[in-house]
C-alpha cells in the first residue's frame, strides 16, 4: 500500500477541523500507512483517533524565549526533521495553509514524488521576500499548488481547501460530506453524568464573551432550568480566571445557582471525552466549539466573527447553534454588545428541552 504524509502543525481547533479529511485518508491508504506531523499537544488525539498511524511531533512555538523564534524552533524540530529525511512517502499533503519558512522546510524535507499544498495564506502580508521564497520552494520541490477557496455559506474555507487537496490526491472528486469533521469517543468522561460543560475563554484575540454576561446567563437559566452540575473547563493557564468566574456565578445566584466543578483534562483526548459526555456545551470560538460540533453534541457557540468563514461557523446537525453578532459587528471589539443573555438563554432552553 502507498504511504501518505500529513502535515498539520496547527492549533487544536484547526486540527479538529481536519479530522474528517485525515479519516478519509486513513480509509484510502490504510491507517497504518499514515504519518501525521503535528504539534506535540496533539499526540493524545492522534493516538486516540488514529491509533495505527505514525506520529511525528513538531515542537513549534510562536513566542520567543531566549533565541530568535526561527532559530529556536529549528533547534527544537531538529530530531523530527532528521527523522523525516529518512522516511519516504508516496504522497505528502499539507493541511496547514499558513506556512512560514520553517514549515516549508519541514514539509519539503519528506522524500515524496508528490507534494500537495493550497496557496500559502501568509503571502498576503506584502513581503516580496516571502513570495520569492515560496516560488523557490514550489519550483525546486515540484509542489502541486491549488487555489485557496472563497467562503461558501456553511462551509469554512479550511474545509473546502482540504476537500480540494484530497480530490487531487485521490484522483477523484471528493464530496464535502466525506471530509466533514468527525471525532470519536475513546474513554469515559472523568465526571459523573449528567452535567453541562462551559469553556468560556479562548486564548486571546478578543473572542471572549464578558464574564458578567456569562454570569447573568447562568442566573437566568438557574431560575428556569435544573442545571445538574456545571463543569467549567479550559487550559491549566486559565485556572485562575475559571476560579474567579466560578465565584461570580455563585455570587449572582447563591441559592438557586448550579453546583460547579472546575476540570482540566490531562490530555486532549480526555478533553474530547469530557465534551462528549456533556448534556450541552456552552463556549466561545475555541477548541471546545469545534470538538462539540465534530462530536455532534448539543452546543451553543458565542461567535465573535473573527476570521469569519475561514474556520467557522459550521454545524454537524441542528444540535449546534453558532450565535453571532450582526454583520457590521463581526470581528469587532464590541461584537458581543447586542448578543444578550436573554436571547442566549432562549436558545439554551430550546436545546435542553428537545429530546
Amino acid at each position: 500500500m502507498p504511504r501518505c504524509f500529513i502535515f498539520k502543525p496547527d492549533g487544536i481547533g484547526d486540527f479538529f477541523l481536519s479530522s474528517g479529511a485525515i479519516r478519509l485518508l486513513a480509509a484510502e491508504f490504510g491507517e497504518a500507512n499514515l504519518t501525521i506531523a503535528a504539534l506535540p499537544i496533539m499526540e493524545a488525539v492522534v493516538r486516540g483517533q488514529f491509533p495505527k498511524a505514525s506520529f511525528v511531533p513538531l515542537p513549534i512555538r510562536k513566542k520567543r524565549v531566549f533565541l530568535n523564534v526561527f532559530v529556536a524552533n529549528c533547534i527544537r524540530c531538529f530530531p523530527s526533521w532528521f527523522g523525516l529525511l529518512g522516511n519516504p512517502h508516496d504522497v505528502s499533503i499539507s493541511l496547514r495553509h499558513m506556512r512560514d519558512y520553517l514549515m516549508n522546510i519541514l514539509f519539503c524535507s519528506v522524500r515524496s514524488p508528490r507534494r500537495l499544498v493550497c496557496e500559502n495564506q501568509l503571502l498576503g502580508n506584502g513581503r516580496p521576500v516571502r513570495r520569492w521564497t515560496e516560488r523557490a520552494f514550489t519550483t525546486i520541490f515540484r509542489q502541486e499548488v491549488l487555489a485557496y477557496p472563497s467562503y461558501e455559506d456553511g462551509v469554512p474555507k479550511e474545509l473546502e481547501a482540504n476537500r480540494r487537496i484530497l480530490s487531487r490526491a485521490l484522483g477523484r472528486e471528493v464530496g464535502i460530506g466525506e471530509i466533514w469533521p468527525e471525532l470519536r469517543v475513546v474513554g469515559k468522561p472523568s465526571v459523573e453524568s449528567p452535567y453541562w460543560l462551559c469553556a468560556p475563554f479562548a486564548n486571546g484575540g478578543g473572542k471572549d464573551y464578558p464574564t458578567i454576561r456569562w454570569s447573568e446567563l447562568f442566573a437566568l437559566l438557574a431560575s428556569s432550568e435544573k442545571i445538574p452540575n456545571l463543569v467549567l473547563t479550559g487550559s491549566v493557564e486559565q485556572r485562575g480566571r475559571l476560579e474567579e468566574f466560578s465565584k461570580m456565578i455563585t455570587g449572582s445566584s447563591p441559592d438557586t445557582g448550579p453546583r460547579i466543578t472546575i476540570m482540566h483534562p490531562p490530555d486532549l483526548q480526555k478533553f474530547i471525552d469530557l465534551i462528549a459526555g456533556a448534556s450541552i456545551v456552552l463556549t466561545v470560538d475555541t477548541a471546545a466549539a469545534h470538538a462539540a460540533t465534530a462530536l455532534d453534541r448539543p452546543a451553543v457557540v458565542l461567535y465573535s466573527g473573527q476570521q469569519f468563514g475561514t474556520f467557522g461557523p459550521w454545524i454537524k446537525s441542528a444540535r449546534q447553534h453558532w450565535m453571532r453578532p450582526e454583520e457590521r459587528m463581526l470581528g469587532t471589539a464590541d461584537w458581543h454588545r447586542n448578543l444578550l443573555p436573554q436571547s442566549i438563554a432562549s436558545v439554551v432552553r430550546e436545546i435542553v428541552s428537545t429530546p
